[in-house]
């Protein structure tokens, strides 16, 4: 079957069914896979391709659609064997010339910033965009080797950069990231960061430290950022969130004490009960609302224990 270079309605083209990392160092393979049936997924300046601006379907390219392949990431297998592939756009210096590179028009095509996105995703697009966002800006970050300073070159079909000096060889990275829902009785702990709208809340987050266990940096994070201590630390799920490069690792924890003072990064930190923590849930799920975030699912989780 000739993979269309069309919007992609069926979401299992862009289902990956193993990410064959042994592929990923078979030279002869990868050649076989870039000029099989493969499916390319184009990005230009941190953003994804979609069939309209707004509300529009993603879309990958054929291999007659795209001129260079050089620089290809390998991202894995469909089930029929055929290869999924990113390619970033570096050269065009507008949407338009970038959308000429790979033979579509702004009638037709345009790159998306994957967070203002307007429309819907099928799990499996979100994933595939979300993998190939998180080596696409991988990659802009690693051009130069952070101990000598020395240019990097591609290797490994995008998943590992060598250094063309000390021959260190560099891998992508994910920077641990903590969630968390604080509950009591009848009520979660919801904050407000200063650049969010108005009455949008959601749960705290912070970043893991250095020599710091994940159970230690919940237990901090709540405390600076509210005030509250905690106890009965519960893990829920993670989720991989590549603004820029992160691993959120969602938790419940309970409040052990109940008082609250709001940490210098937040503008507003404070108990939700049911009611208001619907309301919120429904101005949440319209934020955002094709990533289907962990911070989401953590208070829809809670709201299903207290129905």
């Amino acid at each position: 079957m000739k993979m269309t270079t069309e919007s992609q309605v069926n979401g299992s083209s862009f289902r990956i069914a193993d990410r064959a990392e042994e592929v990923r160092r078979d030279q002869a393979r990868l050649e076989q896979l870039l000029n099989d049936r493969a499916g390319y997924l184009v990005m230009w300046r941190g953003m994804n391709l979609f069939s309209a601006k707004s509300g529009g379907s993603p879309l990958l390219r054929s291999r007659t659609d795209v001129a260079d392949i050089f620089a290809a990431v390998f991202l894995g297998l469909r089930l029929d064997g055929t290869g999924l592939f990113a390619i970033n756009l570096n050269g065009p210096d507008s949407e338009e010339a970038a959308l000429s590179a790979i033979g579509l028009t702004p009638a037709g095509a345009g790159f998306v910033h994957l967070r203002e996105f307007q429309g819907s995703l099928s799990p499996a697009e979100r994933d595939l965009l979300l993998y190939a966002r998180a080596l696409i800006y991988w990659h802009d970050q690693e051009k130069f080797c952070g101990r000598c300073g020395a240019p990097t070159v591609f290797e490994e079909a995008g998943h590992m950069r060598g250094c063309t000096q000390c021959g260190l060889k560099h891998f992508p990275r994910s920077d641990p990231a903590t969630i968390m829902l604080v509950h009591r009785a009848g009520h979660c702990l919801l904050g407000r960061q200063p650049s969010w709208p108005e009455n949008i809340y959601s749960t705290l987050a912070g970043f893991v430290e250095a020599g710091e266990s994940v159970e230690e940096a919940v237990a901090r994070e709540v405390k600076e950022e509210s005030g509250i201590e905690i106890r009965n630390l519960r893990y829920f799920g993670s989720q991989p969130w590549p603004f820029p490069q992160s691993l959120m690792l969602g938790y419940f924890a309970e409040a052990a004490t109940t008082e609250i003072v709001c940490g210098r990064e937040l503008a507003d930190v404070r108990w939700f009960n049911v009611e208001e923590t619907r309301q919120l849930l429904e101005r949440l799920s319209k934020r955002f609302p094709h990533l289907n975030t962990i911070a989401r699912r953590l208070i829809r989780s809670w709201l299903e224990w207290q129905s």
